[in-house]
């Protein structure tokens, strides 16, 4: 067993801790900090679909001509977020 230190407060604690026994701060594992970041695009992705979406809605009514066009792919982004 080897000791790390907590992300919150700098105090040592075991590597196979889940929370932080001076703080009470959650720790992630070992395996989730190895994973590869697009595992973690889920809610990023939805948001800029979000934003992409309300764009073109709001440039569709005010008689944007490229409004229109934002639509699907706003669309196909959020539903990635969704799945990821």
């Amino acid at each position: 067993m080897s000791l790390t230190t907590c992300p919150q407060c700098a105090a040592p604690i075991a590597d196979q801790a889940t929370a932080c026994p001076k703080c009470g701060a959650a720790i992630e594992s070992t395996q989730s900090r190895n994973q590869a970041p697009i595992h973690h695009m889920g809610g990023k992705l939805q948001a800029i679909g979000i934003v992409v979406l309300a764009g073109a809605i709001i440039s569709t009514l005010a008689g944007a001509w490229w409004g229109p066009a934002l639509l699907f792919p706003g669309i196909v982004v959020f539903v990635m977020g969704r799945f990821y």
